[in-house]
């Protein structure tokens, strides 16, 4: 009857498609089905504990000669540990190396001791294959967004140059300014492409760290004239994707450039301050001065201006809310929207889960 019930269990066991090996409470291998010698490209895999990682050439994730008291049947037996979804390397007979996943856990009986281990396995190698092509694709993907950001953001100096090549040879102020303005602009863009390669993402940009700088330089530009100073305060972070990144960039500029151009005139010295709050789910930029206030306008020629269609359309894309207080102390443009959820990537996710899987 028994030797009935053990044929029938050796039976079930070689029915599995998971290779299955079984070892004693010394580690010796007592069991071992059809699908765990297919795996090794072996028929007998009983061979004494210490000579299993030699005999059948079992390596490393880095086709380094695995240390046999750390393979995972081994951990189990002579420690007691439940090693779970483990890789590792074996190098068939015929020189073919299958990637294998398995997982070892300690046998104990009725009364919780120990007698024995059993591995449980399977042949991944198809599957890390197209795993490892995957990844290898992607990162080709990125590298090459990487490249066409940084190729947007040369074509763009060179408009940028060309636009100013004519700057000191025209006679006419509005011309000249209307030029230097465009020039401005094609800056913000180009910058904000330049941000991809510091945050390290070929499609976001971190506004907290660009717009402080793009600000600066644009008081610069001013205080050539005037003693303009820039006050930054910002919390938290603002990860947008880049088209609205550059939406943002463009209208607070836009905003400080107007603020150094009108806010204090009749005046030396005034000061604007920034604001960029992205510490709660709701995003709050304001550029605030303490200049003249601005003047009353028709909704119309309001309308017309390069910094209300900049503010506008950062409205449409963001649904942005703005908020305008002005008076003799002084202007606050107040700009609102929901921090975007972040993008997964699925691709970064990808690489740092193979990394830690070791694969």
């Amino acid at each position: 009857m028994l030797s009935s019930v053990e044929g029938f269990k050796s039976v079930v066991l070689d029915q599995l498609g998971e290779g299955v090996i079984v070892a004693d409470a010394d580690g010796r291998i007592i069991s071992v089905n059809r699908a765990a010698e297919e795996i090794h490209g072996r028929a007998n895999l009983e061979v004494p504990p210490d000579e299993y990682a030699e005999n059948y050439e079992l390596l490393t994730m880095d086709d380094l000669p695995y240390p046999p008291d750390e393979l995972p049947l081994a951990r189990a037996v002579h420690r007691g540990e439940s090693v779970v979804e483990a890789p590792w390397k074996i190098r068939r007979p015929d020189g073919s190396v299958v990637i294998a996943v398995g997982t070892a856990r300690p046998v104990r009986n009725a009364a919780g001791e120990q007698i024995g281990a059993v591995l449980t396995m399977r042949d991944d190698t198809l599957r890390v294959k197209a795993e490892q092509a995957l990844v290898e694709a992607l990162e080709m993907k990125d590298t090459l967004l990487f490249e066409v950001n940084h190729r947007v953001r040369n074509s763009l100096q060179i408009v940028s140059s060309i636009v100013s090549l004519p700057l000191k040879r025209v006679e006419d102020e509005i011309a000249r300014e209307t030029l230097s303005l465009t020039q401005q602009r094609i800056e913000v863009i180009s910058a904000t492409h330049r941000s991809l390669y510091e945050l390290g993402k070929h499609d976001e940009v971190d506004c907290i760290a660009l717009l402080p700088d793009l600000c600066k330089a644009v008081v610069e530009t001013y205080s050539v004239r005037e003693a303009i100073e820039l006050v930054c305060e910002t919390r938290g972070d603002v990860i947008l994707p880049v088209g609205k990144a550059v939406s943002v960039c463009l209208a607070v500029t836009e905003l400080v450039t107007n603020a150094c151009k009108y806010a204090f005139k009749g005046r030396d010295q005034g000061k604007i301050k920034l604001l960029l709050d992205g510490a709660t789910d709701r995003v709050l930029i304001e550029v605030e001065d303490d200049g003249v206030g601005m003047p009353e306008q028709s909704e119309a020629d309001a309308a017309r201006g390069i910094g209300m269609i900049l503010i506008n359309s950062l409205t449409k894309s963001l649904a942005a809310e703005i908020r305008i207080a002005t008076d003799a102390s002084g202007t606050r443009f107040s700009i609102s929207f929901d921090k975007p959820e972040p993008t997964p990537d699925l691709s970064h996710a990808l690489v740092v889960n193979r990394r830690n899987k070791g694969l």
